[in-house]
C-alpha cells in the first residue's frame, strides 16, 4: 500500500495525497497507509470513496449529487475523527 497523508478540504471532504508538503497546506493532516485513486480519494474495496466528514456520508461512483451512497467505512470514519 502507498503511504499517504489524509486531510479534509474546506468542504470537509476527505482527501489523500502522497506528499506531506501538499497535505500540510490544508491544515491538520495525518499519515495513513490507505490507497487512493487518481483523484486523491481513498480506495476501499477497490472503489474510490468520497467521504463527507461533516455529514458522515460516503459515496462511490460519484459524489453526493450523482453517486451511490454507501455505509461509511469504519477506516474512513476513524481517519476523519483524527482530523476533526
Amino acid at each position: 500500500m502507498a503511504h499517504s497523508y489524509a486531510y479534509l478540504d474546506k468542504e470537509k471532504i476527505l482527501h489523500l495525497h502522497p506528499l506531506e508538503d501538499e497535505a500540510v497546506k490544508h491544515g491538520k493532516y495525518v499519515g495513513t497507509n490507505l490507497d487512493y485513486d487518481e483523484s486523491g480519494f481513498p480506495v476501499i474495496g477497490g472503489e474510490g470513496v468520497i467521504y463527507y466528514a461533516d455529514k458522515d456520508t460516503a459515496y462511490v461512483n460519484g459524489n453526493e449529487d450523482n453517486g451511490k451512497q454507501i455505509a461509511v467505512p469504519s477506516a474512513l470514519k476513524a481517519l476523519a475523527g483524527q482530523l476533526l
